[in-house]
C-alpha cells in the first residue's frame, strides 16, 4: 500500500508540474501578446476630422485632416517626431481657403511620400468639383500653391481623389467619375513623370463592365517592388459592388483588375477602403456586409476580419503593419456613413490570428470622420 501511495504521489507531483509548466506557458504568451498587442491612440489637434497618415524614413508621423466646416473647409498638416510627445504647430495645405470637402468618410485629402520623403497632397473641393494637388516645399517648411488638376472628367464627383509615388518619384492621382448611374462610371489617372512638376492628360484604367461605386472611397499606393496598386469599389450592372484591386507593373501604362471580395447591393454603401506598405509588402483594408476586412494583396485570397459582431455596422477600416509582421486593423462602429462610431482595433499576428482581445470602445471617432493607422517607435499609432 505504502508503495502504491509513492507511485500516485509522483504521479501526482508530475502531474501539477506539467500543469504549472502549462500554465506558465499560458501566462507567458498572454504576457507577449498583450505586449506586442500595445497600442497607443492619439487624437487629432482641435477637433479635426479625416485624418491620413504616412511615416517618413526620420520616423516622423505626418497628418494631413480637415478642419472648420463641412462643404468648405480648410486642411491642415502636423507631424510628431519620432520619440516626440505630441503634435507639431497646425499648417494649412490649401492655399486657396475653404476650398476643401470635408462633409463624410469619403472626402478630405489623401496623401504620399516620395523617395525623397516630400509629401503629396490631393483632395476634392465639392461646389464647384474640382481636384487639387499639390507638394511639400523641398526644405520642408510648407507647401506649394495648390494645383487644379481638374480636366473635365469630373463629371458627377461623390469621391476624392487618391495619390501614390512610386520610387521612381513618379506621381499618380486616380478617382472615379463619369455617368450618374454607377454601373457606367470609370477609374480615371493621371500621372507625373517629373516628381509633381507636370501631369499628363487623364485617362480610364479600370474595365468598362466593373463600373465604379460613387459615393464609395479609394485609395492607391505603390509597393516596394514599384507597382502601384488602386484599391476601389466596382459597381458593374449597379448590384456587383465588390471591392477590387487595380494593379499596374509598367508605371501606370496598363493595369490589370481583380476582384478582392464580392458585394452584392443595390445601392451604395458609402464606404472607405485603405492600403497600407509593410514589411511584406502592400496590406489592403475594406468593408463587405458591415464587416471589416483586411488582406496582403499578393494574398488575396487570405481574407481576415476581427472575431466577434458589432451592435451597428463596421466601417471604414485602416490596418498597420509592423517589423514583426503582426497587423493593426482599426475601424469604427456607427449606425450609418456620417455617424463616425466608437473607436474598435484588433491585432493579429503574422499568420492572421487574434492576439489578444479587441480594443477601443470608449474613445469616439468625431461624426463623419474616420480613423488612421500608423507605426512608429515600433508601436501602433491610432488617428482618430
Amino acid at each position: 500500500m505504502v508503495v502504491t501511495l509513492r507511485r500516485f504521489g509522483r504521479v501526482a507531483i508530475a502531474v501539477l508540474v506539467l500543469a504549472g509548466v502549462a500554465w506558465a506557458g499560458l501566462a507567458s504568451r498572454a504576457a507577449v501578446e498583450a505586449s506586442r498587442a500595445a497600442v497607443e491612440t492619439l487624437r487629432i489637434p482641435e477637433g479635426g476630422r479625416l485624418p491620413r497618415a504616412v511615416v517618413d524614413a526620420a520616423g516622423t508621423v505626418h497628418v494631413a485632416y480637415v478642419g472648420g466646416g463641412t462643404h468648405r473647409a480648410n486642411l491642415f498638416h502636423v507631424a510628431r517626431e519620432s520619440g516626440g510627445p505630441g503634435w507639431s504647430e497646425p499648417q494649412r495645405v490649401n492655399s486657396r481657403a475653404l476650398s476643401v470637402s470635408g462633409v463624410g468618410p469619403v472626402d478630405g485629402a489623401q496623401l504620399a511620400l516620395g523617395p525623397d520623403d516630400r509629401l503629396h497632397v490631393v483632395w476634392l473641393q465639392a461646389e464647384p468639383a474640382r481636384f487639387f494637388y499639390t507638394r511639400s516645399l523641398e526644405d520642408g517648411s510648407g507647401f506649394e500653391p495648390q494645383r487644379d488638376l481638374s480636366t473635365g472628367h469630373e463629371g458627377n464627383v461623390e469621391a476624392g481623389p487618391a495619390v501614390a509615388v512610386d520610387r521612381g518619384g513618379n506621381v499618380f492621382v486616380f478617382w472615379h467619375a463619369g455617368a450618374v448611374e454607377d454601373a457606367r462610371r470609370s477609374v480615371y489617372l493621371t500621372v507625373s513623370r517629373d516628381g509633381g512638376t507636370t501631369f499628363e492628360p487623364a485617362r480610364r484604367v479600370s474595365p468598362a463592365t466593373e463600373g465604379a461605386c460613387a459615393c464609395c472611397g479609394l485609395a492607391a499606393m505603390a509597393g516596394p517592388e514599384g507597382a502601384v496598386h488602386v484599391s476601389y469599389r466596382g459597381a458593374g450592372d449597379n448590384v456587383r459592388r465588390g471591392q477590387r484591386l487595380l494593379t499596374s507593373t509598367d508605371g501606370g501604362r496598363s493595369f490589370s483588375d481583380r476582384l478582392v471580395h464580392p458585394w452584392e447591393l443595390a445601392a451604395c454603401p458609402v464606404s472607405t477602403t485603405s492600403l497600407f506598405a509593410g514589411p511584406r509588402g502592400l496590406t489592403a483594408a475594406w468593408e463587405t456586409r458591415g464587416q471589416v476586412h483586411f488582406a496582403d494583396v499578393d494574398r488575396l485570397e487570405a481574407v481576415r476580419a476581427p472575431p466577434g459582431q458589432a451592435r451597428f455596422r463596421r466601417k471604414n477600416p485602416a490596418a498597420a503593419v509592423d517589423a514583426r509582421g503582426d497587423t493593426l486593423l482599426a475601424w469604427g462602429d456607427g449606425p450609418g456613413f456620417s455617424f463616425g462610431g466608437s473607436l474598435h482595433w484588433q491585432v493579429f499576428d503574422a499568420a492572421g490570428r487574434p492576439l489578444g482581445e479587441a480594443g477601443g470602445g470608449a474613445g469616439t471617432i468625431i461624426e463623419g470622420s474616420t480613423v488612421a493607422a500608423v507605426v512608429q517607435d515600433g508601436r501602433f499609432l491610432v488617428i482618430y
